[in-house]
């Protein structure tokens, strides 16, 4: 990381934090996320993640859930748990730790691997956290969780195939942004990034 790079705001509210790529075995581009079952704002990010992503490869393993029912200030915000999941590209690798389930009981241990990235990035281990490309992070959810808490997945999914509903234009666009950032990252290589050239434009 250079000593004078400046991070700045690039699309919603991610941030351009350094110039050096985190590639992976392979060269493709990591994606990693960190976020806890009961945290509404991770299961608002998640459908980004998991939206995203899926225009990029393919999802195995994918549970639905929902976030907590009680002492958070969202509850029961639909979710997929991505403890278990597994997500297979030619371009893009997703690392995710889920650090504890709905009920606030411990789930996944960090691990050597976790804290290289998180003390370099995220030293506060605040979540959401999103990391694109070793280049692009974001701590919180590019949406409110409100607008999905105590919906169904279905009544999400329908939300989000109508781009006027308020739903659809909030979830569409943290959808678009990581599309975007995973497109400058892997360099255009898929379909999906003729959709977003604008937004690819000013990175």
């Amino acid at each position: 990381m250079s000593s004078n790079f400046v991070p700045k705001r690039v699309l919603g509210k991610f941030m351009h934090v350094t110039d050096q790529p985190l590639k992976r075995p392979g060269g493709k581009s990591l994606v990693y996320f960190m976020g806890a079952g009961f945290c509404p704002f991770c299961a608002a990010e998640r459908w980004a993640i998991v939206k995203a992503l899926e225009r990029f490869g393919k999802w195995d393993g994918l549970v639905e859930d929902k976030s907590a029912g009680h002492d958070e200030k969202y509850l029961n915000v639909p979710t997929f748990n991505l403890a278990r999941a597994r997500f297979e590209s030619d371009t893009v690798e997703f690392m995710g730790k889920e650090t504890a389930d709905r009920n606030f009981e411990p789930l996944q241990e960090l691990d050597d691997k976790d804290y290289e990235i998180l003390d370099m990035y995220n030293p506060d281990q605040m979540i959401p956290f999103l990391l694109i490309d070793g280049q692009y992070m974001q701590v919180g959810a590019g949406f409110s969780p409100e607008l999905i808490q105590e919906k169904s997945h279905a009544d999400v999914l329908k939300e989000l195939g109508n781009p006027n509903s308020a739903i659809g234009k909030a979830m569409n666009a943290e959808i678009d942004n990581i599309t975007a950032l995973l497109c400058k990252a892997t360099g255009g290589k898929s379909a999906a990034c003729e959709g977003v050239k604008a937004l690819t434009a000013k990175l």
